[in-house]
């Protein structure tokens, strides 16, 4: 019996000292409202082919800059920038588009709907020596909290492309201010 009591008081504790943590953090934090963050990945362009190699698809390496501003309740608003440094072809409009080195740039709205975990969606437009492209990127992460106002995310985003769609893997370091 007494096993049993001293079990429920420690989980009472553990529980009330999580909370308190969790409090604690987001007072802490309340007023750093801006992120800016550094991000590395891959893209997948299943539609796409390299010069030579119709078969298959290309995994292309991406870089980027995010900035976002966090608002009340868990809503977030930021711009991102990425740079797929890679080259490849895609079937668009029964033609062969080459795409080489493109350049997105997007806004992004975003809510935080359980804590670290926060989806994203917004325009975006692609900019490419050929064509541009319109997009509608969204975007799902999660942030792993590395010291006071650093932070560690993987996040997986999709982008809805006029003729062809991409998704993409990152991983990204971000700093609040």
């Amino acid at each position: 019996m007494f096993s049993k009591y001293l079990a429920f008081v420690l989980i009472v504790i553990l529980y009330c000292n999580c909370s308190y943590a969790q409090e604690h953090e987001n007072v802490k934090n309340k007023d750093k409202i801006h992120k800016v963050a550094l991000v590395f990945g891959y893209t997948h362009i299943p539609s796409a082919f390299e010069e030579g190699d119709e078969n298959g698809s290309v995994f292309v390496p991406t870089i980027g800059v995010d900035y976002f501003v966090q608002f009340p309740k868990g809503w977030k608003l930021g711009a991102v920038v990425d740079l797929e440094l890679g080259n490849y072809l895609v079937n668009f409009n029964r033609d062969d588009l080459e795409r080489e080195r493109a350049l997105i740039t997007g806004i992004l709205i975003g809510y935080e709907f359980e804590t670290r975990w926060s989806f994203s969606l917004g325009p975006a437009i692609e900019f490419e020596k050929n064509k541009n492209l319109f997009i509608l990127r969204s975007s799902l992460e999660y942030e792993f909290e590395l010291d006071e106002d650093w932070g560690l995310f993987p996040a997986i985003n999709y982008d809805f492309k006029e003729e062809y769609s991409t998704w993409s893997i990152n991983l990204g370091i971000s700093k609040r201010f």
